[in-house]
């Protein structure tokens, strides 16, 4: 008996939970399709009014910020701190204006223009002093080099009372101060630059080139020394046709290898030739050689003084 009732009891109970069931169901169902209703909002159904409401006034949409770079709208992140560079940034440098110079004027004294100046001798000795305002000389010169030819130099600068003259003495580039009332000054428009390697010389006046010759220069034993020197003297030779040519000018250059050579102190000639064919090539002791038409009228045109800048 207590089985049965217990069963009977279960059945019931079965059958009003199924009632129960199918109308919590229809209570659901109705409340879903008023949420559905009201837009999709995730709200109770208990509150059908608010959706209601939310549906006939739809809300402005509030732009999200926008991540540059990126073509939709996302989601405002966490500002990151930006990642460091592995490749150096360069340094901006304020470039300074570079002074307009052609050619430094340690190597060539000569003007804008082309022109530069020398010095002649007016006294019987010549002091040269190692600084301006030396009590002590540090060389005395002739008005007249041993050949009698009258003493020039080339003209680097002036101070005051003194003239920066180059010297035509060993080693080469030797330079010297001396009182200005002791030299008179001239202005000449020539110069002669030298390549060696392309075995070439350029005669210009001012700043005007005249003309280009080839030349003969010394060989790798015996070079021919590059540098900035000029004219000291002009030598007509004995034999116009032996091996000097008509003419050849004493340069203020000397032999770096040879300290003597044919009787002299192995200083550097610009002269003519008796052997043309070999124009062109390193085959003399140092000194230049050019055919004797060219050197016939450099002889002709260029003053002592004239600034020679031999060049590789």
């Amino acid at each position: 008996m207590h089985r049965l009732r217990l069963r009977r009891r279960g059945t019931r109970t079965s059958r009003v939970n199924a009632g129960n069931v199918r109308v919590g169901s229809w209570i659901v169902v109705l409340a879903f399709l008023a949420a559905g209703c009201a837009g999709g909002s995730g709200e109770r159904a208990s509150k059908p009014a608010a959706a209601t409401h939310a549906q006939k006034q739809t809300p402005a949409r509030v732009a999200k910020p926008r991540v540059r770079g990126v073509g939709r709208s996302v989601r405002a992140a966490k500002p990151s701190r930006p990642k460091k560079s592995t490749s150096k940034k360069p340094v901006s440098r304020v470039a300074k204006p570079k002074p307009r110079q052609r050619e430094p004027q340690r190597a060539l004294p000569w003007q804008a223009d082309g022109t530069s100046l020398v010095a002649h001798v007016r006294v019987r000795r010549l002091a040269v002093y190692r600084a301006p305002g030396s009590r002590r000389a540090a060389l005395t010169l002739g008005r007249r080099d041993p050949n009698g030819t009258q003493r020039a130099f080339l003209v680097r600068g002036a101070r005051g009372d003194w003239v920066h003259v180059y010297l035509p003495t060993r080693p080469n580039g030797s330079e010297g101060w001396v009182r200005r009332h002791t030299v008179r000054m001239y202005t000449n428009g020539y110069r002669l630059v030298v390549r060696l390697r392309a075995h070439r010389l350029a005669l210009w006046r001012g700043s005007r080139l005249l003309a280009s010759y080839p030349v003969a220069v010394g060989t790798r034993s015996t070079p021919t020394p590059r540098g900035l020197y000029y004219v000291v003297e002009l030598l007509r030779p004995s034999d116009p046709k032996g091996s000097y040519g008509p003419f050849s000018f004493g340069l203020s250059a000397h032999s770096n290898v040879l300290k003597r050579f044919a009787g002299g102190d192995g200083r550097v000639g610009l002269h003519g030739t008796n052997q043309p064919g070999l124009i062109g090539s390193d085959v003399s002791h140092g000194c230049i050689r050019l055919r004797n038409g060219a050197i016939r009228r450099l002889a002709r045109i260029l003053p002592l003084g004239t600034p020679v800048y031999i060049r590789a």
